[in-house]
């Protein structure tokens, strides 16, 4: 099993570019080959961008993991800001309007914004029409020093998806876009869990 350093990223262009350099010594680590290690940093570089637009001047720890060819990339967030912080992540548009977020990765940005938005309430506070899918469980129920608990998961919105998309309009919209995703296409699964005040997501792939 390899664990890597975490490391502290935010919106500043240094630090993005240190998670790219983190991605590929840990890619040599793991032993990945050129083929493999594009893939591993496009699914950071399309993490790191999605959590940029979404939270704004966000901050977090990012670090990889390795159990032979399987990969894990974490990033981990907190809901340490003040109560108007929580409200602007809620929108994911520049006019500051709670618009419709477009895209696969921009919703996957709205379960993690209304995630920390929500703790210790409910979690009800993004995509009323397509993020209700993919959902296992809701932040309010969590005690803040129990063990992380996932609430959402990429395999599960699929399931999801898959089985309302003869029932809801909106749901083949939503297939469209996982279709596109670079993120929904190369990774096995997408996890997001939540642990008191933290939010960790967890992308899963196997080289």
């Amino acid at each position: 099993m390899i664990v890597s350093d975490k490391f502290m990223v935010n919106s500043d262009a240094e630090r993005m570019a240190a998670a790219r350099y983190a991605t590929e010594n840990f890619a040599w680590q793991a032993k990945l080959d050129k083929r493999d290690t594009l893939r591993l940093d496009l699914l950071v570089e399309e993490t790191l961008g999605m959590v940029k637009t979404t939270l704004e001047d966000f901050y977090g720890q990012i670090w990889f993991t390795a159990d032979g060819k399987t990969c894990e990339i974490h990033f981990e967030a907190t809901s340490d800001m003040n109560t108007g912080k929580k409200q602007e992540l809620l929108s994911v548009s520049s006019t500051g309007k709670n618009a419709a977020a477009k895209g696969f990765m921009a919703k996957l940005g709205e379960v993690i914004s209304g995630a920390l938005h929500s703790m210790g309430n409910t979690m009800d506070a993004y995509g009323q029409q397509t993020m209700d899918y993919g959902i296992v469980h809701t932040p309010g129920t969590m005690m803040p020093n129990s063990e992380m608990m996932t609430i959402w998961t990429l395999q599960t919105y699929r399931d999801d998806l898959k089985q309302a998309r003869h029932s809801v309009d909106a749901v083949d919209e939503a297939l469209d876009e996982l279709e596109k995703s670079i993120v929904a296409k190369i990774a096995d699964d997408v996890v997001v869990g939540v642990k008191g005040d933290r939010i960790d997501l967890v992308i899963r792939k196997a080289f």
